[in-house]
């Protein structure tokens, strides 16, 4: 057995989001400007670790402080973190989509260019939400360096590969530890729920009679993303996203932590992160809401306090570069934030009427039976209230914004339904356990999306080997069919961040 203290794996995960974006601050970033917002988020990170072992406060599902693993639990975690990763192409060890040319087009730069990458010739340079290939990047330049530079590519896939299953393993321990699961066998069941886990997009394709090479698209105007779709094609924005949700979850209670957690993925993923930032202002007002109500000032002003805790304010300072240089990309100035229902395209009647079967394939079926058991959770309540309103925003010309800003929802959504069938043997209730028998139907249901996935890969390696298996065709992200303005700021000059913060370019 394995006894693993919860508030030690808190710190592992937050120290793994913590580091590319460090990372970021001392090579992107003035020493001037670099230094105090180290010293700020480090700062925050020493208050959170001391608010662990302070608190007395539980997980929200959880019973213990401290949790023992079988040996044999704990390699399960990791070997399904190994399997998943290779399977989705990180690493170059299996087939990867087409998303992959741009990733690895971003990959190919930062290890290419000294940083922060200006493109020589002209005023354009790396402007993107790079935090995932910091860390692989700096590793596969100073390992080369060593060497020898011919490596430089493998090197850097390899490290993105542990990388990814370094987080996953943490994301998989932490789940596991919300479910309160201990034993092997139950451990590897609900880690194949959370790999499985997706909308019934096959039921829609089956009614609608249109079968594509993606079936999550079969909406159209709206798309929701199954965790390994997430995984195979935006891992760089998923994986560090669920680790943070899970980490939100686990702390749930701790207002004073709710910034450093958010912004410890700005980095990588703002979108996902817009969604988180949502749970977390909806949480703190439902509890200082609650606590007003029913009379309970002193708690009130604790809470309301809270917010404006040394370690949310530290977190702040210390994103600030972070902020500013993701603002000077080009993407941001074209199609601002906007409420969007394509009315365009549709009545406000059809358009509505759209929203409301998407939202039942997408998830709302799953809700509905989630409702005998979590009718009361205020968790529950913003995560549906979340997901029936993201898909009315926009940011841009694509669904990029609802795909991607509904990550963290549908992952409370899957610790939810898992909670469900958890508790099944162990609840009295009829109604919760022929709902719980209805939601393992509609789950197996979801699972069509993940499998359809899985068999793109192995029938493009069947079809062409592994000597294709990178999706590698641009090189850069300057190559004349790579979408350029979604990776660079276009005028340096007129950029704040590289005017007064950024290092000078060598």
């Amino acid at each position: 057995m394995i006894r693993l203290s919860l508030s030690r794996l808190r710190l592992l995960a937050l120290g793994t989001l913590l580091i590319p974006g460090i990372i970021f601050l001392f090579t992107w970033v003035q020493p001037v400007w670099a230094i105090p917002c180290v010293f700020a988020l480090t700062g925050a990170f020493l208050l959170y670790r001391k608010s662990l072992f302070d608190s007395i406060h539980l997980p929200v599902f959880g019973k213990s402080k401290e949790i023992q693993l079988p040996i044999l639990t704990v390699l399960a975690c990791l070997a399904c973190a190994a399997l998943w990763t290779a399977l989705s192409g990180i690493g170059g060890f299996f087939y990867q989509n087409d998303d992959f040319y741009g990733r690895n087009a971003i990959f190919h730069d930062l290890l290419n260019y000294h940083w922060p990458v200006h493109f020589p010739g002209t005023e354009y340079a790396l402007t993107y939400y790079i935090g995932y290939w910091m860390v692989p990047s700096l590793l596969g330049k100073i390992t080369s360096y060593l060497i020898g530079g011919q490596y430089l590519w493998e090197l850097a896939n390899i490290f993105l590969y542990l990388e990814t299953v370094w987080f996953l393993f943490l994301i998989f321990l932490l789940f596991l530890t919300l479910l309160d699961i201990t034993k092997t066998v139950s451990a590897c069941f609900f880690l194949l729920v959370f790999v499985m886990f997706s909308g019934m997009d096959g039921l829609a394709c089956y009614f609608l009679g249109d079968w594509t090479d993606q079936i999550e698209w079969w909406a159209q105007t709206w798309q929701f993303s199954s965790f390994t779709t997430c995984l195979f094609w935006v891992f760089n924005q998923a994986v560090p996203a669920w680790l943070a949700t899970l980490l939100l979850l686990t702390d749930i209670d701790n207002v004073s932590a709710y910034a450093l957690i958010g912004l410890s993925v700005l980095p990588f993923a703002p979108l996902p992160l817009t969604g988180l930032a949502v749970l977390c202002i909806g949480l703190f007002i439902l509890k200082a809401a609650r606590s007003l109500v029913s009379g309970r000032q002193t708690e009130f002003k604790k809470t309301v306090t809270s917010v404006l805790s040394p370690c949310n304010l530290l977190s702040i300072i210390g994103s600030i570069p972070v902020l500013f240089y993701l603002l000077s990309n080009e993407s941001t100035k074209e199609a601002p934030f906007r409420f969007d229902l394509f009315l365009y395209a549709y009545s406000l009647q059809e358009s509505l009427l759209r929203l409301m079967w998407f939202s039942l394939v997408e998830w709302a079926i799953y809700a509905l039976l989630l409702i005998p058991a979590c009718r009361h959770s205020s968790l529950f309540l913003l995560c549906s209230a979340e997901l029936v309103f993201v898909p009315m925003f926009r940011v841009g010309y694509n669904m990029d914004f609802s795909m991607r800003a509904s990550i963290p929802a549908l992952l409370v959504l899957c610790v939810l339904c898992s909670r469900q069938i958890r508790n099944f043997c162990i609840t009295h209730s009829k109604v919760q356990k022929v709902c719980t028998i209805l939601l393992v139907i509609a789950m197996l249901i979801g699972a069509i999306t993940p499998l359809l996935e899985f068999e793109r890969g192995a029938y493009n390696i069947k079809m062409h080997g592994f000597e294709r298996r990178f999706a590698d065709p641009f090189g850069t992200v300057l190559h004349p069919d790579a979408d350029t303005a979604n990776f660079i700021c276009r005028d340096t000059t007129s950029s704040f961040f590289y005017q007064h913060l950024a290092r000078n370019a060598d």
